[in-house]
């Protein structure tokens, strides 16, 4: 069976479009999951905070102190900032955070707060 180059070149096409919109469409998957009614954003549009939906995980770069991954609780509110960075949110589980030469245990339960100073240094604090 032989197929015009015509139908060949729209199957081509349509395949094509189709890859690169699914290929768009992917980061949306690793968004925020947020219980209906609970969002809040700020007049920029971007998201200020809501109950998570489901537990997540937040890794947060800053280039004094690498990354770090909050396991943060679903069911519990999260925080951003104006910029849309990650502020705050309950742990879903423990976590260690170095200061200078010691460690802090941060319990699952306990809320983590992260913030960046105006010249980058990065701040990761909890409490119960």
């Amino acid at each position: 069976m032989k197929f015009p180059s015509k139908v060949l070149a729209v199957l081509t096409s349509s395949l094509g479009l189709f890859s690169i919109n699914f290929a768009i469409s992917l980061p949306a998957q690793a968004s925020v999951t947020c219980e209906g009614g609970t969002i809040s954003n700020y007049s920029n549009g971007s998201l200020a905070s809501c109950i998570l939906g489901q537990d997540t995980t937040v890794q947060v770069y800053s280039p004094s102190s690498g990354s770090s991954n909050f396991e943060c609780q679903a069911q519990k509110f999260i925080s951003f900032d104006d910029k849309a960075q990650f502020t705050s949110c309950q742990l879903s589980q423990e976590i260690q955070l170095r200061k200078n030469n010691s460690t802090e245990t941060c319990p699952a339960g306990y809320k983590v707060y992260v913030s960046v100073s105006t010249n980058g240094i990065q701040s990761i604090t909890c409490s119960p």
